[in-house]
């Protein structure tokens, strides 16, 4: 199992070694054909925004370099067409960094130059790109309206790859707006057109967003299917965003069927990726998964530290809401650290950013209503857009001003009563976890005076009856002293006593470590064991007693557990020295899918389990590990010998890194 996986992920670093190493090569090409003596200015340009196009995928610093030079060249030369692309080229990269609103301040620049050049077909594209920033900012009605002017285009030129392209766009801001089934049908739409033009970076995509939208359908076997078929094209091609979307979408399905090892691989994967391109948002939001992924298997010091990797990145980029997420976690996580300060730190801001992201997205609606329809430059920018559009073979029909208007402030409205909607649910929400926080908090308590209680029985079961059951002894040795001429059956009835004494303050010793302990660790269990062994090697000094040990020693179980453990254990090994008539017992502890698995093995006369009934001992050890939600198997056969096998799940470890 474990070559597999260093297998996976060789591959999977190949892949992306590939992908980086490919973009080099177009890069190289490019560089070389920039080199040439007899180079036109226009074609210095493109080469020089089609470097930085492939820089923006994984070196957004170069990507700047590159644009912002052909920017410079187009400049120089009077070059409209060049600084149009150039402004196009750089608002790309911005994109690609996750900056949004800078992506729409080069976008806007050059779309009036590609207007004023008729460019047509380079209007739709800042349109779809427009549209696809507006998304991301949660301006949904300006998103709405520059991908339906796309698309208006695109189909009156009959690009169908075009056409395809921004149909999977308008099935995003669907999806955004909970309209899923209406968002299926049109990602099937532009499936189907992907599908005709065999174009199989478009299909890719189309999958990704079909498993999307399944997963917002509670649909997470569907949802699986299309990410899986995306993703064994997106390897084929080196689709480095489309992969990283696909492999962090699938962990969250894995981490919500508790496959929490699936879930590690996939968004390990992402992780990967996402340092490779430097999407920062990406990296800051699938760290955050894994730190809840963590937090869901216990390993609270490990999501801890995964919480501050991805708080860094988020506040370094300004992204409340991603912020916001972030401090709920690092509550829970906190509240399980046992470190109350830091739990109402946090809680304060997260109800401090839960109002602000309220409130920005208010203030925005209600900002982008004033700019874009209350202001008199802003309707007759708009107004000009639309008549040059019509002027350019498009033909395109007039909108009724009136209607967008009302439709755009009912649909503020509703954003407005939602937001205050959402906003209640959340506090709803922390109400009840601070009614959860309470009750770990009483739980603690609660432990601790159990603890304590424990530790008080102990010293009274040491001092009180640990020292008289000393005393029967030394007073059992001195009879047998005085008593030296009587018979031999007086003198073996007080050594029988003197031994069920000494055996009876051993158990009582066991009983008392289990009893100092809130919890017994593997390697104190081990050692407990160990002891016991050397001293039944000096009873039986003929059987050889072998211990094999392969479990991590920080894993831990409750005293009461633990206890039961070891009782069972050692009834097991004196079973076997007593009955079994071998030379040889083979004792295992070894760790299987999170539980904890001991055996006892000998290679003895055996029984008949079926027709020889269990003794008290072996009724006592099915009751032990029935009592602690464990589970034991007895294996025998005659002449062969008997194995008795107990499992039980390890409940925490006691360091969680």
């Amino acid at each position: 199992m474990k070559s597999l996986i260093k297998l996976s992920f060789f591959l999977f670093f190949f892949f992306l070694n590939g992908f980086v190493f490919s973009q080099q090569q177009q890069i190289n090409t490019l560089k070389e054909k920039l080199k040439q003596t007899d180079l036109n200015d226009s074609l210095r340009v493109k080469y020089l925004g089609d470097i930085g196009w492939y820089f923006s995928g994984f070196a957004p610093d170069s990507a700047f370099k590159y644009c912002n030079l052909a920017l410079s060249i187009s400049k120089k030369n009077n070059y409209s067409s060049g600084i149009a692309q150039a402004y196009n080229d750089i608002g790309i990269v911005h994109y690609r960094i996750a900056q949004f609103d800078s992506s729409l301040v080069y976008y806007r620049k050059a779309l009036p130059i590609r207007i004023k050049n008729n460019d047509t077909l380079g209007i739709a594209s800042l349109y779809n790109k427009m549209g696809i920033s507006h998304n991301q900012l949660f301006k949904l009605d300006s998103a709405i309206y520059y991908t339906l002017e796309s698309l208006k285009i695109y189909e009156i030129l009959n690009l169908k790859k075009n056409v395809a392209v921004t149909l999977n766009n308008i099935a995003n801001l669907y999806r955004d707006t909970k309209q899923y089934d209406k968002a299926i049908e049109k990602h099937r739409e532009a499936l189907a057109i992907r599908k005709k033009l065999k174009d199989e970076f478009g299909m890719a995509q189309s999958f990704i967003g079909i498993g999307n939208i399944n997963i917002f359908l509670a649909k997470n076997d569907s949802a699986k299917v299309y990410y899986k078929k995306g993703i064994k094209i997106g390897e084929k091609l080196g689709l480095a965003r489309e992969l990283s979307t696909a492999y962090n979408n699938l962990g969250n399905i894995y981490k919500e069927e508790d496959d929490f090892s699936k879930a590690k691989e996939y968004f390990t994967k992402a992780l990967n990726i996402r340092k490779q391109i430097k999407d920062n948002y990406g990296i800051a939001s699938t760290l955050l998964n894994l730190g809840d992924l963590n937090l869901k298997t216990k390993n609270y010091t490990t999501a801890n530290r995964l919480l501050h990797q991805s708080l860094q990145l988020s506040t370094k980029m300004k992204s409340d809401e991603l912020t916001q997420n972030i401090f709920r976690e690092f509550i829970e996580v906190k509240a399980y650290l046992k470190q109350p300060d830091s739990v109402t730190i946090y809680k304060n801001l997260y109800l401090e950013y839960q109002d602000l992201n309220l409130n920005n997205k208010i203030t925005k609606q209600l900002s982008e209503l004033e700019t874009k329809y209350e202001t008199e430059k802003k309707e007759k920018e708009i107004l000009a857009q639309r008549e040059q559009l019509l002027a350019q073979e498009l033909k395109l029909k007039n909108r009724n001003l009136y209607a967008t208007l009302i439709t755009a402030a009912l649909l503020i409205l509703a954003i407005i009563f939602f937001s205050i909607y959402k906003r209640n649910q959340l506090k709803r929400e922390q109400l009840e976890k601070e009614i959860d926080l309470k009750d770990a908090l009483a739980k603690i308590k609660t432990q601790n005076r159990l603890q304590e209680q424990r530790l008080r029985i102990s010293r009274d079961l040491h001092d009180n009856i640990g020292s008289q059951l000393t005393f029967i002894i030394s007073s059992i040795d001195n009879l047998k002293f005085i008593s030296k001429d009587a018979n031999e059956k007086l003198k073996s009835k007080l050594a029988t006593i003197s031994s069920f004494t000494g055996d009876t303050i051993h158990q009582l010793r066991d009983t008392i470590w289990a009893m100092n302990k809130s919890e017994i660790s593997i390697e104190d269990l081990h050692s407990r064991i160990l002891s016991y062994i050397e001293k039944a090697k000096i009873a039986v000094p003929e059987v050889k007693i072998d211990v094999n040990y392969d479990i991590d020693k920080n894993k831990s179980f409750s005293s009461l557990i633990g206890m039961n453990i070891f009782r069972t254990l050692q009834e097991a090994i004196n079973n076997a020295i007593k009955y079994s008539e071998s030379n040889t017992i083979e004792i295992t502890l070894k760790n299987k899918k999170n539980n904890f698995v001991a055996t006892v093995t000998d290679f003895g006369k055996g029984f008949a389990i079926n027709s020889v009934e269990l003794g008290n001992g072996l009724s006592n050890m099915e009751k032990r590990m029935s009592e602690i939600g464990g589970t034991i198997k007895i294996i025998s056969e005659e002449k062969k010998g008997t194995t008795i096998q107990l499992e039980v799940q390890l409940e925490n470890t006691v360091n969680d890194e």
